[in-house]
């Protein structure tokens, strides 16, 4: 497993990244997706990604109480800012005011992820997001079956889960080098189907000079929502 104690230290020594660490109602967890499979299942995130001028570290912290989600189909990612105003005014929960299930909290490298001079390919980003949704997928369906088996070299413990749709509404720029926060929570389940919104954020850039660090402002880079998917073994 790809274990969360050597990436800790890294991020101990970012303000933003260590208040996120120090939060009781979360505990580091293994990022599964960060360890190759003699498969080859998860290279692409595990090694093409996780070099040091791509994203060398990242630190995956899950909610301690993960409350079932609602069992019904949640109304989709607002289309305009307009449709945004309407959900919000009709009390629609948004990612930034329900707690994560998920926080995963990355240290983007440069230039092996660049689709722009110190920008982010909008790809990456995605990637991040799909990563992280996969991660809270799994601890709703990790607590269905409350297994203890241990995971073997080969096995996956998110088990057979895959994103069907995937909606991603890029707001800005994401900055790199520089850290990003991506926040998921599973927000509608009916059986084997899963509705997850997700928000990747980033430091205000404009905020450096002169700001405490854990003052600054925290901007969404993206905004997203996925279906998601679990297929049993005889299926596949």
């Amino acid at each position: 497993m790809a274990a969360p104690d050597p990436a800790i230290p890294h991020f101990r020594s970012h303000p933003w990244a260590n208040s996120l660490l120090t939060s009781e109602d979360y505990k580091p967890i293994d990022t599964d997706s960060r360890r190759m499979k003699p498969s080859g299942e998860d290279g692409y995130f595990a090694n093409t990604l996780g070099t040091s001028t791509t994203i060398p570290h990242v630190l995956t912290l899950q909610r301690r109480e993960i409350p079932a989600p609602p069992n019904k189909i949640p109304t989709w990612l607002p289309a305009t800012k307009q449709d945004a105003a309407a959900a919000a005014a009709a009390g629609n929960p948004t990612p930034g005011t329900m707690p994560a299930d998920i926080i995963m909290i990355c240290d983007l490298a440069s230039p092996g992820i660049s689709g722009h001079p110190s920008t982010v390919h909008g790809g990456i980003v995605a990637t991040l997001i799909d990563e992280a949704m996969s991660l809270a997928v799994a601890a709703h369906t990790s607590s269905d079956s409350g297994s203890t088996v241990p995971v073997s070299e080969e096995s996956n413990p998110r088990g057979k889960i895959f994103t069907a749709q995937l909606d991603v509404r890029y707001k800005k720029r994401v900055t790199n080098p520089a850290l990003l926060v991506v926040r998921v929570k599973v927000v509608g389940r009916v059986g084997r189907k899963f509705w997850v919104r997700a928000q990747a954020l980033q430091e205000d850039e404009e905020g450096a000079g002169g700001h405490l660090e854990w003052a600054k402002r925290k901007i969404v880079k993206a905004d997203a929502m996925a279906f998601w998917i679990v297929t049993p073994n005889e299926k596949l």
